[in-house]
């Protein structure tokens, strides 16, 4: 065997999650005190809890709720059968919420391993070509525009269980954790300031104007989701949503395109 195929089985056989490969013993030498199989697990079984500690470094309000026992036993399962594909070794918990979710966990747990991984994502998301201000408004023009959200601006829905559960408010075991059904979903976005990741929960004409905005509808759609008896306070409603994506440092670029072809 040359030693370019002597180091791809090797390396097959420190990242196998299926046991040890065919041949183990005939390619590598073992001793009294340990066989070749013996001595290649020891490194497979590096490889994995290293694997399980990036795991644990994203996921730790996941971690908490589980347990260390149940997050080991189910942590090293997942990375068995999600082997790591990016350069990043903490990309390795992209499929880990739905895992769980597969696994029966907790809803509230799922939740808030979906929140970790929300969160993460934003952590290392590109940075925006340009964060556009209030300035960028055209009023005449306005109207008919579209939003352009920063790379690191994520939403999702969640029990509002697994916010009280994320900030330590929840039992610290799953065992504990609350079998009840869930209630209605909460909108939640998730963001990087700086260097810091923040999350918030959104009432739902927010979260509606939001899911408008970043789906390409125009600014008269997205306003429309603060529609109620009252036109002042949507007005004033829709102002104040606004005002706070552009202090926030949401938007990335306000895009008049259309808007200017619908004007000549």
């Amino acid at each position: 065997m040359k030693l370019a195929e002597l180091e791809r089985y090797f390396a097959s056989a420190a990242t196998s999650g299926s046991g040890p490969l065919p041949d183990l013993e005939r390619i590598f030498v073992g001793s009294d005190q340990l066989s070749a199989k013996d001595r290649l697990a020891i490194y497979n079984r590096g490889y994995f809890y290293r694997l399980l500690d990036a795991l644990a470094s994203v996921f730790g309000q996941t971690k908490r709720l589980l347990g260390d026992a149940d997050f080991e036993r189910l942590g090293l399962a997942y990375v068995a059968q999600y082997p790591s594909e990016h350069p990043a070794v903490e990309r390795i918990g992209r499929a880990f919420p739905a895992y769980l979710r597969g696994v029966h966990a907790p809803a509230t747990i799922v939740d808030v391993a979906s929140l970790e991984w929300a969160r993460l994502c934003a952590l290392v998301a590109a940075n925006p070509r340009s964060v556009a201000t209030v300035h960028a408004i055209e009023p005449g023009l306005f109207p008919q525009a579209r939003l352009r959200f920063v790379p690191s601006l994520h939403w999702l829905e969640l029990d509002p269980r697994a916010l009280s559960a994320f900030a330590g408010e929840a039992p610290a075991r799953a065992a504990q954790a609350t079998a009840d059904p869930p209630g209605p979903l909460l909108g939640v976005a998730v963001w990087r300031n700086q260097h810091a990741v923040r999350h918030e929960a959104l009432d739902a004409s927010e979260w509606t104007a939001l899911v408008c905005a970043a789906g390409g509808g125009t600014l008269s759609e997205v306003c429309s989701a603060f529609a109620s008896e009252s036109a002042a306070d949507d007005v004033h409603r829709a102002f104040q949503v606004l005002s706070n994506w552009f202090a926030k440092q949401w938007l990335e670029q306000i895009e008049y395109g259309e808007a200017r072809r619908i004007s000549d």
